[in-house]
């Protein structure tokens, strides 16, 4: 139990930026591109904007440090 508590900290230690790009970048760009030209909508939400937070995050987990 112990090893996989330890692994999943670990993965959460390493992936933070990710998800936080994802997740609450991914919001913030959502309300800014609300009316966007590439509207591609799964259940009224766009996809540009969780991807653009996405690559963010992945950028700022290579580089160690946000932009």
């Amino acid at each position: 139990m112990k090893a996989i508590v330890e692994s999943l900290s670990d993965l959460i230690e390493n992936w933070g930026m990710v998800g936080f790009g994802l997740i609450f970048l991914g919001s913030i760009f959502n309300e800014f591109f609300i009316f966007n030209a590439l509207n591609i909508s799964v259940l009224n939400i766009n996809l540009f904007p969780y991807l653009l937070g996405l690559m963010l995050g992945l950028v700022a987990k290579y580089r160690g440090r946000w932009i």
